[in-house]
């Protein structure tokens, strides 16, 4: 994880880019030293829970000492203030939608928790695609899809990134773009592991065909992403968050 997290600061260095990174708290405290790497390199840090654990796993109660704790870990490490959140496997949808109250209490921002689409994981289709401030006060960035006739998964995000045709990707980035909109993205460490031994990954119940498309295309990530870079530019989250919070 160390290895690959630095793959990513230097090619983000090499664009002259910087990113928010949500980080889950276990994650923290073991590597402290790659926590204050990325913020004296100017990227932005957000919680992504203490232990990994999906929303409907945890009572309210738990939620707000998981990510209090979370939260703590990372200002204290980075030394920075931490106003982002993004739940674990997209698992912040209308079930577990008190999650934002709870946030917002806390005095957090923004949070980018929730696939607006029908998932085999997690997803909330009514939610919508846009970013928007919710009921609660704090601004929920869903992550952006496809839209129809194409199936409704996500642009650039993960295995999606990988996986899909990158004309595909390319034309779906292009189509927001063309109407003022952003396209919220995600990449995990493992995204650009070519050496990471084959094992069934956890949150995927199981599903063998969904743990194949785990190792597919991690070789190309990086570039499919620098030829993105020329045709956007790229934001942190609470940059974004900063510049639609004005009146």
């Amino acid at each position: 994880m160390p290895a690959n997290t630095e793959a990513y600061l230097a090619f983000f260095a090499g664009l002259q880019v910087t990113a928010t990174f949500f980080v889950v708290g276990t994650v923290a405290r073991r590597y402290p030293r790659l926590i204050r790497t990325i913020v004296e390199a100017g990227h932005e840090l957000a919680c992504h829970s203490d232990v990994h654990l999906q929303l409907d796993k945890q009572t309210e109660a738990e939620f707000r000492a998981d990510v209090t704790r979370n939260r703590k870990t990372l200002e204290d490490i980075g030394g920075s203030r931490v106003v982002g959140y993004r739940a674990p496997t997209f698992s912040l949808t209308e079930r577990t939608s008190w999650a934002h109250r709870i946030l917002a209490a806390e005095g957090f921002e923004y949070s980018s928790s929730v696939l607006p689409a029908a998932n085999p994981l997690y997803g909330w289709p009514e939610f919508g695609r846009r970013c928007r401030r919710t009921a609660a006060g704090i601004w929920e960035l869903p992550m952006t899809l496809h839209e129809f006739p194409l199936p409704r998964t996500p642009i650039a995000g993960g295995v999606y990134f990988r996986v899909l045709p990158f004309w595909l990707t390319r034309a779906g980035i292009r189509r927001q773009l063309k109407k003022d909109c952003p396209v919220l993205t995600y990449f995990h460490p493992y995204d650009i592991d070519q050496v990471q031994e084959h094992f069934m990954h956890p949150d995927l119940n199981d599903n063998a065909w969904l743990n194949s498309l785990m190792y597919i295309g991690r070789s190309k990530l990086l570039s499919r992403l620098e030829k993105i870079h020329d045709i956007c530019e790229f934001y942190k989250y609470g940059q974004y968050v900063d510049s639609i919070s004005r009146p």
